[in-house]
């Protein structure tokens, strides 16, 4: 038998940032066929696709933060999904002034 003890059912989680090329991006429309066109912080609209592990895992919307990987060709209009912020961790990213101002639309 065990003793009284008191577990706690709090814990934090670590919000991923962008590294190297990674970039912020807020979706802007839902394309279909797990394609989406999101807004980046360089102020370029890309054509943001899920990956095969991602597809299933990671449900977006319009307006939510994402966290972009452009494609090494066509950088400019293309990119991969990386992450989808929670609405907890977008708070928390906002409240730290960590994206541009151009994409803080909450």
């Amino acid at each position: 038998m065990k003793k009284n003890t008191k577990q706690s059912n709090s814990f934090t989680k670590k919000v991923k940032l962008p590294v190297k090329d990674q970039q912020f991006a807020v979706v802007i429309e839902m394309s279909g066929g797990s394609r989406m066109k999101a807004m980046c912080e360089d102020g370029k609209t890309r054509m943001v696709r899920i990956g095969g592990k991602l597809k299933r895992r990671m449900w977006t919307r319009v307006n939510d933060l994402i966290l972009i990987q452009p494609w090494p060709i066509q950088s400019d209009s293309k990119a991969d999904l990386v992450y989808r912020y929670l609405p907890t961790e977008r708070n928390w990213v906002l409240r730290r002034d960590i994206i541009p101002e151009e994409l803080n639309i909450w």
